[in-house]
C-alpha cells in the first residue's frame, strides 16, 4: 500500500493489476451484455467528438436495471486506497460503463509522439481542473477516478493516457476562480488549459478527423490486462488515446470524492448537484456496498 500511495504522490495515477478477477470481468461484461439486449436503446454507440464510435451508461439509471456491477462500485482492491488518498467519508459520486468501437479511421500523416495507429487524444484536466476540496488531503486530489480495464489493453487498441504530475507540482500550478462556465463557475481550477505539457517545438497537431490539437508530451500509455484498475487524480491531464484498431475496449469508470464542498459539482454528472442527491438516487441495494 505504502508504495502505491509514493507512486501515486509523485505521479497523480497508479495502475493496480489484478484489481479484479477474470471471474468478476467476465460477470460484469456478461451481465452488461445482457443489460444492452433487455434496453437497447440505452446502448446505440454515437460519435464522441467524432473521436471513434463509444457508448456510455451512467449511474443511477444503470445500476437500478441491472446488479451485475454492484461488487464493483466499492471494490474491496480499491476501497483502502481511495480512503487513503481521499480520507474517511469519500463517497461514490459517479458510475460510468464505456464502450469503445472498433475504429477503421486511417491515421493522419502526423503521427502524435511516433504512435504509428494514433486517430485522436482530446488532453483534458476533468471538470475543467477543478481543485475544490483537493487541500483536504495530503495528495492534492479534488476526486479520484478509478478506471477498470474490462479489456485487454494493448498497443494496438484504444487506450487511457495520462501526464504524470506530482502532488507538489498541482499545488504550485496557476489556480483561477474565473472564466469557467456551467457547473465549475467560480470555482477554484487549474489554469493552463492552453499551455500545460504542450511541446514548444512542435505546439499543434492535426488529427485524424482534421481537428488541430495542442500536441502534448510526456504522456503513459497505460496498458494492461483485463482485471487491472488506473487509480488517478482528476485533475490531472488524461485522455482516451483513439487509434486505428478491429478491437473493441470496455472499461468501468468509478469516481469518489468528499461530500464538502457540496457548492461544487465537480465528479458529479447532470442532474446531480451534490454528492448527497447521487447517493438518494441509487439502489438501496446492501451489495453496492459502501467507503
Amino acid at each position: 500500500m505504502d508504495e502505491l500511495l509514493r507512486f501515486f504522490a509523485d505521479n497523480g495515477y497508479v495502475v493496480v493489476h489484478d484489481a479484479l478477477t477474470d471471474q468478476e470481468v467476465a460477470a460484469a461484461n456478461d451481465g452488461i451484455d445482457a443489460d444492452r439486449v433487455a434496453h437497447p436503446k440505452y446502448w446505440e454507440p454515437r460519435p464522441i467528438g467524432s473521436g471513434g464510435l463509444a457508448v456510455g451508461c451512467d449511474a443511477p439509471e444503470l445500476l437500478h436495471r441491472t446488479e451485475a456491477l454492484d461488487g464493483l462500485a466499492y471494490h474491496p482492491s480499491i476501497v483502502p486506497l481511495v480512503r487513503r488518498i481521499l480520507g474517511q467519508g469519500a463517497q461514490l459520486s459517479g458510475l460510468t460503463y464505456l464502450r469503445r468501437e472498433p475504429c477503421p479511421i486511417p491515421p493522419p500523416a502526423d503521427l502524435d509522439g511516433g504512435d504509428p495507429l494514433c486517430l485522436t487524444r482530446l488532453w483534458h484536466r476533468e471538470d475543467s481542473g477543478n481543485v475544490e476540496g483537493a487541500e483536504m488531503n495530503d495528495f492534492f486530489v479534488p476526486a479520484v477516478q478509478v478506471i477498470f480495464y474490462m479489456d485487454d489493453v494493448d498497443a494496438e487498441s484504444h487506450c487511457f493516457s495520462i501526464i504524470p504530475e506530482s502532488a507538489e507540482t498541482k499545488r504550485k500550478l496557476p489556480k483561477t476562480s474565473t472564466g469557467s462556465t456551467g457547473w465549475n463557475a467560480h470555482r477554484l481550477r487549474i489554469d493552463d488549459a492552453e499551455v500545460g505539457y504542450v511541446d514548444p517545438e512542435r505546439p499543434t497537431w492535426v488529427d485524424a478527423f482534421g481537428r488541430e490539437l495542442p500536441r502534448r508530451i510526456g504522456r503513459v500509455d497505460i496498458q494492461a490486462r483485463a482485471g487491472a484498475a488506473v487509480v488517478f487524480n482528476n485533475s490531472s491531464f488524461h485522455c482516451g488515446t483513439i487509434r486505428q484498431t478491429q478491437r473493441q475496449r470496455r472499461t468501468l469508470h468509478v469516481r469518489y470524492r468528499q461530500p464538502e464542498p457540496v457548492g461544487s459539482r465537480h465528479a458529479l454528472k447532470s442532474p446531480w448537484e451534490s454528492v448527497a442527491q447521487f447517493t438518494l438516487a441509487l439502489p438501496s441495494r446492501p451489495t453496492i456496498g459502501k467507503l
